[in-house]
């Protein structure tokens, strides 16, 4: 396979996604379970995600907070800006990005 087929097929096995619908539809807690599951979260991420729901009073570890940059998205829990996150699988590279409800 020459060059350009290999840099073309690169570039073809990319999917973007971008997430659609109402306050509260669940958009970011899809989007931190798929980078979950996908293994695309880093221990400290992670550690952090835990800590803030256990101080919020969760018994749950909320991976919604995974898509959140903004302090005051954090401190509100909604999404005020697109918030786009990168993930691969062995087959396949995303590009997600987590859009408000509002």
């Amino acid at each position: 396979m020459n060059q350009d087929a290999s840099h073309t097929r690169e570039v073809g096995d990319l999917l973007r996604i971008a997430t659609a619908g109402s306050v509260d539809d669940g958009k970011s807690t899809l989007i931190g379970r798929l980078l979950f599951d996908s293994k695309g979260v880093f221990e400290d991420q992670l550690a952090s995600v835990e800590r803030t729901s256990k101080e919020r009073g969760h018994d749950y570890v909320d991976l919604s907070l995974l898509t959140d940059g903004l302090r005051s998205e954090r401190e509100q829990g909604i999404t005020i800006d697109v918030a786009y996150r990168y993930f691969a699988t062995p087959k396949r590279k995303f590009i997600i990005a987590d859009t408000p409800g509002h």
